[in-house]
């Protein structure tokens, strides 16, 4: 297990991924436009292709995958109608296709969700999880009414094929879950209340009758409470509620003995909208935020209660089992040359008595940034959080991660620039610990990080060149020892063909200690093409190398990984 932990830390020091972000759409507000008849599209087509090929460790990706995106947006006779797409071969984690397109066009005070949208009603019902269907939101004068209805996830099947290469990863089976949402509410943008419906469930019909002893198919309806008001001209009230009953096997038989006595009062409110079974959870989570704002200072003042094990169905991921009062001031100084955010708190677990012992931590907050001329500035950031996440269905006396979280960055920078180039200098220290206050099931040891970088980037304005350069020391200490790196990296980016083709590279090298003694080293390459064709098109070539050799494997290690990228855009 320590083996396998400290191979984690040092891959993660020695490789750096790439993640992709799907597109989303937003509507445009075209009330003051007037019809025309032209109709037009114009926006962005993106085509990108890979190889990947890994040496001596599992794979973390497909040997070839593509992918196709586009944020489109049609003038039907002066009405914008923007969407976005997304399809691609990518294997997410039940091994297949990701594929996504929506669209969300308005028009005065109705506005329409057709396909892949991520829709947001309260932060404890339905807060922005993918849903797959169609919806609408209309805004009449001070009327505020959305629904929406989709799909939440795809049900997936065990598959026997995914047992004949034991390097894949074999998923649980899930069932298709199904959701709606309502909204109807009253107000403004600064006066408002609204009150929320969702429900979610799994389609037992998703998964064949063989599968079904195997998971159990669940159940949520959420009540959401969200509103705010204005106290003057400066200060603001807001407030968010949730009531959530979660029923983890939907085919149990109705509760007769009210097995849930400590929350009566979250099932009074529920219970004309629940059949209450034996498996039936109910739930309460709220926040509640004073805001009082004027030119240079903005205060907050927060209070939220999350109990344990809450969760909604229309959400990924909350943290739970927390009680947190929260102080914040924003400060803009010196004309807005000088910025100081801060936070200050406390926060509790442990608020219905289910664990063995309860956490009582000061928390807060620090950012200032100050750049006083165009040459010269220093940001400064301090944060002391943590972390409590149970995605399992575990019992609530236990948490599969819990951390505590502390970071101390400083980055000081310099400008120089003229007529002819641009140079920049640049510092970053950083301070992080992460450490579990307590055991906890799949929990990382303690991890204590410092690091120090030097970046200087050059570039040539007239003849289109640039070049950089960075220094970098590492050091991770954790219980079973210290993984250190120090090394460099060199770039360049260089206009050839009077210009009509970029060729950039970046080269970095990094020698690794563990407890001091030498532990190989990490070589890392890439070299790219870009060649813009007119003002529309635009092709680019990446081709990507990681090498790592080890000495002592039991840390990290050796592998090498080769990654070579066909990128092609289209603005139209």
């Amino acid at each position: 297990m320590k083996a396998r932990v400290i191979k984690s830390i040092g891959l993660i020091m020695t490789v750096t991924t790439f993640f992709f972000q799907p597109y989303s759409a937003t509507g445009q507000d075209i009330e003051h436009l007037k019809l025309n008849n032209k109709v037009s599209l114009h926006g962005n087509l993106n085509l990108q292709l890979e190889y990947y090929h890994a040496s001596e460790i599992d794979p973390r990706k497909k040997e070839f995958s593509w992918l196709i995106n586009g944020n489109p947006t049609l003038n039907l006779f002066g009405i914008q109608v923007p969407f976005s797409f997304l399809f691609s071969n990518f294997e997410n984690k039940f091994y297949q296709p990701f594929n996504q397109f929506g669209i969300s066009p308005y028009y005065r005070w109705v506005k329409l969700h057709l396909g892949y949208r991520n829709i947001t009603y309260s932060p404890y019902t339905l807060a922005g999880h993918t849903m797959l269907g169609a919806g609408f939101d209309l805004t009449p004068g001070k009327f505020r009414v959305g629904f929406m209805y989709g799909r939440l996830r795809r049900s997936t099947s065990v598959d026997s094929s995914m047992y004949a290469n034991p390097q894949l990863v074999r998923p649980v089976p899930v069932y298709k879950r199904l959701g709606y949402a309502m909204k109807v509410g009253y107000g403004t943008s600064k006066n408002y209340i609204d009150l929320i419906y969702f429900k979610g469930w799994d389609s037992e019909k998703s998964l064949s009758k063989s599968l079904k002893d195997s998971v159990q198919p669940a159940e949520n309806k959420t009540v959401g409470l969200s509103g705010q008001v204005m106290l003057g001209k400066r200060l603001a009230w807001k407030t968010d509620l949730g009531f959530s009953a979660y029923t983890a096997n939907s085919d149990d038989s109705k509760d007769t003995g009210n097995i849930d006595k400590e929350n009566k009062w979250i099932k009074s409110i529920m219970s004309p909208l629940v059949t209450d079974k034996v498996s039936t959870r109910y739930y309460f989570a709220g926040e509640t935020k004073l805001s009082y704002q004027m030119k240079k200072w903005t205060s907050e003042l927060l209070y939220k209660r999350i109990d344990p094990g809450y969760q909604s169905m229309g959400a990924y991921f909350f943290q739970s089992d927390l009680r947190e009062i929260l102080f914040v001031n924003k400060f803009k100084l010196d004309s807005g040359k000088l910025n100081i955010n801060t936070s200050i708190g406390f926060q509790k677990d442990n608020l219905k008595k289910l664990k063995t012992s309860t956490a009582k931590r000061f928390i807060g907050s620090a950012n200032i940034s100050y750049v006083p001329t165009l040459h010269f500035g220093i940001n400064f950031n301090y944060n002391n959080y943590g972390i409590t996440n149970n995605p399992l269905a575990t019992s609530q006396g236990n948490e599969s991660f819990k951390q505590v979280s502390n970071s101390v960055t400083m980055m000081p920078f310099f400008n120089w620039m003229n007529e002819t180039s641009v140079k920049n200098l640049n510092f970053v220290f950083a301070y992080q610990s992460l450490s579990t206050p307590e055991s906890s099931i799949g929990s990382i040891p303690d991890l204590n990080t410092y690091s120090v970088t030097a970046g200087y980037n050059h570039s040539w304005l007239k003849q289109g060149l640039s070049g950089n350069g960075a220094l970098n020391y590492i050091l991770s200490k954790t219980p079973q020892g210290d993984l250190e790196s120090v090394g460099g990296t060199i770039g360049a980016g260089i206009p050839v063909m009077k210009r009509k083709v970029h060729l950039n590279t970046v080269l970095s090298y990094l020698s690794n200690k563990f407890d001091k003694k030498p532990n190989g080293n990490t070589f890392r390459g890439s070299l790219g093409a870009m060649v813009p064709v007119g003002t529309h098109h635009n092709f680019q070539l990446m081709i990507n190398y990681l090498k790592n050799k080890a000495i002592n494997t039991s840390v990290v290690e050796n592998f090498s990984e080769t990654s070579v990228q066909f990128i092609y855009g289209l603005t139209f």
